[in-house]
């Protein structure tokens, strides 16, 4: 039996697609977090004035300010929490990119809960699940008297 055969039979073509699916994005939010440590270490701190607010409370739509450098208004991207806190006419501290120009408000804390769940369930999805749910597999029927087991002493 070849290599590739034998693959095919533990692994599904939905599986192959999930994990391509999860490492795309898992690879897209590690970029994205050193895309934005580097412009924060790396960027000017200025302080500039706000012009206009744009604030949702849904968080489907972004949040944030203009701002205005020279003949150029920018846009800078907040959460709720923070863009409330910046009206039209108070000074706002960002940290300017020069190589995307853009301003970017600098978070104490960035969110990797998108970088930790996205590997967990790659790593999940790696599993071979078609070896797992075959009837004739040990494991399964170890697995079904167990939870048997649980389910009786529950009800007793």
């Amino acid at each position: 039996m070849e290599r590739s055969e034998w693959k095919m039979k533990i692994y599904s073509k939905n599986q192959f697609f999930i994990i391509g699916f999860l490492l795309t994005g898992f690879l897209y939010s590690i970029y994205s977090f050193i895309k934005y440590k580097n412009a924060i270490e790396k960027g000017i701190q200025v302080e500039k004035l706000v012009i206009s607010q744009s604030c949702k409370p849904c968080t489907r739509f972004a949040s944030g300010v203009m701002i205005s450098v020279g003949n150029k208004t920018h846009h800078v991207k907040l959460d709720y929490g923070n863009c409330i806190k910046y009206p039209v006419n108070s000074k706002i501290k960002v940290v300017y990119d020069k190589e995307r120009d853009t301003f970017i408000f600098p978070v104490k804390v960035y969110n990797t809960g998108r970088i930790y769940l996205l590997g967990i369930l790659l790593l999940i999805s790696t599993l071979p699940w078609l070896y797992f749910i075959k009837k004739n597999n040990p494991f399964v029927s170890i697995c079904i008297m167990l939870i048997i087991k649980m389910k009786r002493k529950i009800l007793s």
